[in-house]
């Protein structure tokens, strides 16, 4: 059973993380053909996914946060209403902030439909 085949029984939430622990761009894709298609025309980069993965965790910890309404906060950045993503150290910053809380991954994810 190839790959495709295989990803066509799971659902957009997991075919999409499929797709970001392979680096696959499925941007601009939004429905589960859309997608599987990318994947299946997808060829794969020399670097192994693993290595990827660890690069990114140890560079780039990221935090989901949840901003009440628009923010500029000098100093530290801008923050659109919704759910943001920014470094793990100006979300220390931005978490003291009243119009801003700390959102879950399963809250991210439940709004966008996942």
């Amino acid at each position: 059973m190839s790959i495709t085949e295989e990803l066509s029984k799971k659902t957009v939430m997991e075919i999409k993380s499929y797709a970001k622990r392979n680096n696959i761009d499925i941007v601009g894709a939004n429905k589960k053909t859309e997608i599987l298609e990318i994947i299946a025309n997808w060829t794969p980069s020399e670097e192994p996914v693993e290595q990827k993965i660890e690069t990114v965790q140890k560079v780039n910890e990221n935090v989901a946060l949840f901003s009440e309404r628009n923010i500029f906060w000098n100093g530290v950045g801008t923050l659109e209403k919704g759910y943001n993503i920014v470094k793990k150290e100006e979300s220390e910053k931005w978490a003291t902030h009243r119009s801003v809380r700390i959102a879950t991954p399963q809250e991210v994810a439940s709004y966008y439909g996942k």
